[in-house]
């Protein structure tokens, strides 16, 4: 089942681990967390080094969304939580938005 873009919240810098963005998304009956490495969406994406991980995500979240959903649609999520990760990116060339 695709996930859709829940529009209750945003994305956060989770205070437990600064490394991580979490973001929400829903399958239509339930809000599935989705946590998202900074390192992995730099490496994805680019983006300037100073650049401020919230607004890289803001820049790439259609393209993050999309690598979201598909990864839920292959990864059991019994506590509705998804951990991404690098496998989670196609291996074609991104297109980071400027």
């Amino acid at each position: 089942m695709p996930l859709t873009r829940y529009l209750d919240g945003g994305a956060h810098i989770l205070p437990a681990d600064e490394s991580l963005i979490r973001f929400a998304m829903t399958n239509g009956e339930r809000v599935i967390g989705i946590d998202v490495p900074i390192p992995v969406m730099r490496q994805r994406f680019g983006g300037e080094p100073d650049l401020a991980p919230l607004e890289l995500f803001a820049r790439n979240q259609a393209a993050i969304e999309a690598a979201a959903s598909q990864s839920y649609d292959r990864t059991a999520t019994p506590n509705d939580l998804l951990d991404m990760g690098p496998e989670d990116f196609d291996t074609g060339p991104a297109s980071p938005q400027r």
